[in-house]
């Protein structure tokens, strides 16, 4: 992007912001009171409950497009601190925050656009955070096959329902689904499984976009850390979508998985 001075960065927290600034450096950053963010020393913060504030902030500079990176949690609200702004809102907020992340995405989205911002994904900013199909370590065998189609009919329906994007199986059975602790957590706990409850050998982690998501502001993300967790678990391979899931630090991700054994895999759903 040629001019990147009417661009807001909305920073959360691990790579990804910093990763967008690099391309970005003339981008305004933006972190929110309360929440994890990366780029601190270059960010101005404002609060959830002055968006008002926030908005007239970014009209007054001239601001037209927004990149939602990094980890992000959902905003504690303060009524006796609502600006006129957010007062206005109160309920549709109030409702969407209720909801899935998707429909509280979709919600943030519509008041940036009408505000005339419109949202870039970071994936569009960043090149090649994304993977191509293929098997990047160790390799996919029927019993992977069989975990997978189990894992994707899983996803299938808790799409629906906008929860989560990953689950784990093992031997056709669900050992985690992702909730709003987050796929870390949920791996934590399937490492802390006991053992007539596991059929070590053969579980896999599948992580992937969910049905309708917005990936310009909410992409699935893995990284070294996932890879790490996995092999705690346990698991013998980590799975995510083609060109819709964000990979950080790849060359680290398949050095570890290399060197625990644990297979890559990088393919469409199962029917």
């Amino acid at each position: 992007m040629k001019n990147s001075k009417n661009v807001v960065i909305i920073a959360g927290g691990g790579k990804l912001p910093g990763l967008v600034f690099e391309q970005l450096s003339d981008a305004y950053i933006v972190g929110f009171e309360g929440m994890e963010c990366s780029l601190t020393e270059h960010a101005k913060f404002h609060n959830f409950n002055q968006l008002g504030v926030f908005f007239d902030d970014l009209n007054n500079r001239g601001i037209c497009h927004v990149v939602m990176a990094g980890n992000m949690q959902r905003p504690l609200l303060d009524e006796t601190k609502f600006d006129e702004y957010v007062k206005a809102r109160s309920q549709s907020i109030l409702s969407a925050l209720e909801q899935g992340d998707d429909a509280l995405l979709t919600y943030i989205v519509s008041l940036f656009l009408d505000e005339s911002i419109t949202p870039i994904g970071a994936h569009d900013v960043v090149s090649n955070l994304t993977l191509q199909a293929g098997v990047y370590s160790g390799s996919i065998n029927q019993v992977n096959l069989n975990n997978i189609k189990r894992a994707d009919l899983i996803l299938e329906k808790t799409s629906s329902l906008d929860i989560g994007q990953s689950v784990v199986v093992e031997a056709g059975q669900a050992l985690g689904i992702e909730t709003l602790q987050g796929t870390n957590q949920m791996l934590a706990n399937v490492r802390d499984t006991l053992r007539p409850l596991r059929v070590l050998g053969g579980g896999v982690l599948v992580k992937r976009e969910k049905i309708r998501q917005d990936l310009r502001v909410d992409m699935p993300t893995i990284g070294p850390d996932t890879i790490l967790q996995a092999h705690a678990a346990k698991l013998a391979a980590v799975v995510i979508s083609p060109e819709k899931v964000i990979v950080i630090d790849q060359d680290e991700c398949f050095r570890l998985c290399n060197e625990l054994s644990l297979s890559f895999i990088v393919k469409e759903r199962e029917k």
